[in-house]
């Protein structure tokens, strides 16, 4: 039960109060052209085969441990307010994993959630750039409200069809301002958007909006200066 719930939809139900998540599998919910690579999503998997660690050097580990140990230092009123927190959510969180443990059936699925079930030439992936824009640095400069970014739609070629399917395809290209402006993909498909030769992806009926804090009364209505 828990395996199919998980393949299906990304979230498998433990128990009334607990949930295991796949955010691969939520996000490919979204996306029709494109996908996220597992592979490459879960970069840091670790194998519990292989990490067992011998009596000896887990007693090493402990040692080690108690030497670095510092000596407890008061924690000042933001850090209480944080421990408190912790205090209270830890006998959920010791529940939920309990449940996890129990689920057999999805502990067997969790071992193969790397692989990409996916045949080469299937669907694109979503690779990663070498460098990322930093958006909050982009946003605080004096031309952000000049940046624009490019929405690539793919279109259907209607002059050129074979039993009804299309062999090519056009791009339609709109251009607007990323900052301080409702940037949305109202469509049934993913469309790639281009900014300064970096290449994102927007799902289909989705959007999001890009400002300075300093320019939040603009979108209350009856706050426009």
């Amino acid at each position: 039960m828990e395996e199919n719930q998980l393949m299906e939809s990304g979230v498998s139900e433990l128990n009334s109060n607990a949930f295991f998540i796949d955010p691969v599998r939520i996000l490919n919910r979204s996306y029709t052209r494109f996908r996220v690579s597992p592979s490459t999503y879960y970069s840091r998997f670790f194998d519990s085969l292989n990490s067992a660690q011998s009596p000896k050097a887990s007693e090493d580990s402990r040692k080690g441990k108690r030497k670095r140990k510092k000596k407890i230092q008061s924690l000042n009123e933001r850090e209480q307010i944080a421990d408190r927190r912790h205090q209270e959510v830890k006998p959920f969180l010791l529940k939920a994993h309990e449940a996890l443990l129990e689920a057999t059936d999805l502990l067997k699925v969790l071992r193969n959630l790397r692989n990409d079930g996916c045949s080469v030439g299937e669907c694109k992936e979503l690779s990663q750039e070498s460098s990322e824009l930093s958006f909050m640095e982009l946003g605080g400069v004096w031309q952000a409200p000049l940046c624009e970014i490019v929405l690539n739609y793919q279109q259907d070629d209607k002059t050129f069809q074979n039993g009804g399917f299309p062999l090519a395809q056009s791009i339609e290209q709109k251009v607007t301002p990323v900052f301080n402006n409702l940037v949305a993909n109202e469509g049934s498909y993913d469309i790639e958007a281009e900014l300064f030769n970096h290449k994102y992806i927007i799902p289909k009926r989705s959007c999001f909006y890009m400002s300075d804090m300093q320019q939040i009364d603009s979108l209350i209505p009856g706050n426009e200066l």
